[in-house]
């Protein structure tokens, strides 16, 4: 072979090779562009326009080529708070089904929240707690052992409730004094106790989540509810008061996207002030 053509499939093997790197760089930079329309739809539905972002990521999610876990939570996410559940709750099922371990802790805390399916979401939280027997677990910043207690008060299994609450509470007591609990922890505690009509205790745990948090609005609402189960009408009076002005201050759980399970409003407050207070 004559130097000439050992230079001409040099150039030749050169260009081949150059050409290859623009094309898998094309195909890679194209995959990312496909991506990022995933979040600019997403953050199109953020704002609201729940149509036009459905179409955007719905035309990315088409031309991805191997979609992953993240791809159908982030399609998942927004549509869930927008109330989109047609499109988020497929979403999540595919998210979970490719990568259950990473996203079952999300999924079970969705399930409970935004979807109010409890028997699923302890399903789901249960398995995600097995994985990790070590330690606790605390899906989207709460405990999980919380999760599933408030999980069985909805199926009203005040029992298991209480269990699961306990679990938590006591977790935090092994590194922390009792100032560290949640005090939404000592609220749905004593709700699972007023059930059981073990009125007395509850009383004990509204009074932990006071202590607390002396702004909770809740923890004297069901208070006062326990004193009237007890014949402490005028006590129960006193804390009624004591919820009606905190709530006018502006003092009130409440979360932007769903009515937390033990919230109330002025209007429950302003009723039982009615029913019992007034002579």
């Amino acid at each position: 072979m004559t130097k000439k053509s050992k230079w001409k499939k040099r150039l030749y093997i050169t260009i081949v090779s150059f050409l290859g790197i623009v094309v898998i760089l094309a195909i890679v930079f194209n995959q990312l562009v496909y991506a990022l329309l995933i979040g600019v739809g997403s953050m199109d539905v953020y704002y609201g326009n729940n149509e036009r972002g459905n179409k955007i990521m719905s035309y990315a999610l088409s031309k991805i080529k191997k979609p992953s876990e993240n791809t159908y939570h982030a399609i998942s996410v927004q549509n869930t708070k927008n109330g989109n559940y047609n499109i988020a709750i497929p979403a999540l099922k595919k998210a979970y089904k490719m990568n259950p371990k990473e996203v079952g802790a999300y999924y079970g805390w969705v399930l409970l929240y935004y979807y109010h399916d409890y028997e699923k979401s302890l399903s789901i939280l249960n398995i995600y707690d097995d994985s990790t027997p070590s330690f606790s677990d605390y899906p989207m910043g709460e405990c999980i052992h919380y999760l599933k207690g408030l999980a069985y008060n909805q199926l009203s299994n005040y029992d298991e409730a209480l269990k699961e609450f306990d679990i938590s509470i006591n977790n935090e007591l092994k590194q922390n004094d009792e100032s560290w609990v949640d005090y939404q922890v000592f609220i749905n505690k004593g709700i699972s106790l007023f059930h059981l009509k073990k009125y007395e205790d509850a009383i004990v745990e509204f009074e932990r989540a006071i202590k607390n948090y002396d702004k909770c609005s809740e923890a004297f609402y069901f208070m006062a509810l326990s004193n009237l189960k007890l014949g402490f009408n005028e006590l129960a009076c006193k804390n009624l008061k004591n919820a009606e002005e905190l709530i006018n201050q502006g003092y009130k759980s409440s979360d932007a996207y769903v009515e937390l399970f033990h919230e109330i409003y002025k209007q429950e407050i302003d009723d039982a002030i009615l029913e019992n207070c007034t002579n």
